[in-house]
């Protein structure tokens, strides 16, 4: 167990509370920290966790009531007496609960990952490579989450500890927090028992755990679809008649100056925040998770530095456009060709928005689908190796046959690892720097299974013929999402256009009657009306900026449920926003 100073501290101080425990419910209370990964034992665990709200309640009682000695008021003497217990309170529950919230989290994650981590396996498990060598390539691997900890877990006990690799397994099996890997490592104990043969039971784990994935998958793309229909209502339709309201009733009552106010104030403030939470709440599922590529420890290759020249000069594109519109309302501005308004500077704002995000945004945007169409063609490429290696050709040799095919977008990388291979460069670096051009987490994971398999000497065919099953089984995923969210995406969009729409309407009648009909009273009765005109210029750029914010959040969400990537949506935003600055320069 990992202790410090201040935890053992603790442990002198509150320990003897706690070894009054019953051994039994020691143990019990012990492998509930493990599976939660928390490293020390319950004792001092529960000792830290007392001596935090001992701390916390008592540092919070004397700064309060320091403060009502300072400026005594009842407010300041209720907080000095109620808070320092609420807060001690929290703390001891957050540490109650903190081990239940963690075993929850890993066991999700492990569960999430499992089916491709056994497909790993069962690629190493062809070689006929002992269960403690595949848990100690396992645990080298940072691509399958919480799965590489159990793995360390068991390589530990047999490396470390000197344990037969069957108790090991055992060991984690009582401490695992998934039940799905439990009843797997269970499974690999019987197999090894019974003398049965083990790549046998891994082939068919994997493939009964994909089809499980994929109908855990729905559901996640059912959840997105909720979200989708709550973004769609709280996002799209509730500001709609927000602006209504607003600009109605600044009208009728007369303080139109506090309307706007607020259609700015939530313009600029809360709907970013909005939009971010529903950025991170479609972030969070588990389909994210699968693709989310958390490290490439993979060597740069040459391919890549163009890809980030080329990025740079995206990127020096937008500055030098944003710096010359801004000069170029300087230069208008001093030659008196444009009035100087704040009104100008809002509207080079908004430009400069759009040139900031779109040449980047595309950029990415074709990139990425660049390598989603290769990734889409690459089952179809490792099939044909699996089955040209099936037949006793080299890799060389299959990957040469290969490229005779027809794979799209993937061909001229087909051709790259062809002349690699011609100069004797290894197979295992050929794939590596496929994976580091690619920059995605499936085809990193069957990088490393390749070679894995590979350098142990596994069975070829069936290692490529696994991993194309793995990529095939994330492209059916990416579809499904896809095929399912683009209906949300056009909802969004359609929505858009119906509240710019409806601003255009309010315009022409509501707005023009009201102002006419408010100027000629002013005119009429100025000593008994005591309303104000309305400063239409500001009405203008109220709304424009509502719509504006609007036009690019909405246009990278559309974008980023549909298939995760933000830059799928600066081609939205973009489009959206160039129409909105057109309407309300030439329209409204």
């Amino acid at each position: 167990m990992n202790t410090s100073l201040y935890s053992r501290f603790c442990s002198k101080i509150f320990g003897k509370f706690f070894s009054k425990i019953p051994n039994d419910k020691l143990v019990e209370k012990n492998i509930v920290l493990a599976q939660a990964n928390i490293s020390i034992g319950y004792e001092t665990y529960a000792s830290v966790s007392m001596m935090n709200t001992i701390i916390a309640g008592i540092a919070s009682f004397f700064v309060l009531f320091y403060l009502y000695l300072i400026n005594p008021s009842i407010f300041l003497l209720l907080a000095t007496i109620t808070l320092p217990i609420l807060l001690s309170v929290f703390i001891f529950l957050g540490y109650f609960y903190l081990p239940k919230y963690l075993i929850k989290k890993r066991g999700r994650n492990i569960d999430l990952f499992l089916p491709y981590a056994v497909n790993f396996i069962s690629s190493m498990a062809v070689a006929g490579v002992s269960p403690a060598e595949i848990f100690e390539s396992l645990s080298a691997i940072n691509v399958y989450g919480e799965i590489q900890k159990e793995s360390k877990r068991i390589a530990k006990d047999i490396s470390v500890m000197g344990t037969d690799s069957i108790s090991a397994i055992k060991n984690a099996i009582e401490v695992s927090p998934s039940k799905k890997f439990r009843a797997f490592l269970q499974g690999i104990i019987g197999t090894i028992q019974s003398g049965s043969d083990l790549h046998n039971y891994l082939s068919q784990v994997a493939e009964k755990f994909m089809q499980e994935d994929l109908l855990e998958r729905k559901k996640d793309l059912d959840l997105l679809a909720i979200i989708g229909e709550v973004f769609v209502i709280s996002v799209i339709a509730f500001p709609i008649f927000l602006v209504i309201i607003l600009t109605i009733m600044g009208f009728f009552g007369g303080s139109m100056e506090l309307s706007l106010t607020i259609l700015l104030f939530f313009s600029m403030i809360i709907l970013p925040m909005v939009y971010a939470g529903f950025y991170y709440l479609v972030k969070s599922t588990s389909l994210e998770e699968i693709t989310k590529l958390k490290s490439l420890d993979l060597k740069e290759t040459k391919p890549v530095a163009d890809e980030k020249g080329k990025l740079l000069q995206a990127i020096a594109f937008s500055a030098i456009s944003i710096i010359t519109l801004f000069v170029s309302i300087a230069l208008l501005t001093y030659f008196n060709i444009i009035s100087p308004s704040i009104y100008n500077v809002v509207d080079g704002i908004f430009i400069a928005v759009i040139l900031m995000i779109g040449p980047i945004g595309v950029y990415k945007y074709f990139e990425i689908e660049k390598k989603k169409q290769i990734q889409e063609r690459l089952p179809e490429f490792l099939t044909e190796v699996g089955d040209s290696l099936s037949t006793g050709m080299t890799i060389f040799d299959a990957i040469k046959a290969a490229e005779r095919g027809h794979y799209g977008e993937l061909k001229p990388e087909i051709k790259k690892m062809e002349t690699k291979l011609s100069w004797n460069v290894s197979i295992k670096d050929v794939f590596t720097d496929f994976a580091a051009k690619m920059k995605s987490a499936i085809i990193h994971r069957i990088v490393i299974t390749i070679n894995r398999g590979v350098m142990m000497g596994g069975s070829t065919p069936k290692i490529f013929k696994a991993a194309a099953k793995e990529v095939s089984q994330v492209n059916q995923l990416e579809s499904q999402r896809k095929k399912s969210m683009s209906i949300y995406t056009i909802v969004i969009l359609l929505c858009f256009f119906v509240f710019l729409a409806i601003i255009l309407i309010l315009n022409r009648t509501i707005f023009t009657s009201f102002i006419d009909i408010q100027a000629n009273q002013l005119q009429q009765f100025n000593n008994i009306l005591q309303t104000g005109s309305v400063d239409t210029t500001r009405l203008k750029y109220s709304l424009y900026s509502f719509v504006f914010v609007q036009s690019i959040g909405a246009g990278l969400l559309a974008g980023f449920m549909m298939d995760g990537r933000l830059s799928s949506g600066v081609r939205y935003s973009c489009a959206l926003g160039s129409i909105s600055f057109f309407v309300f320069k030439f329209l409204f």
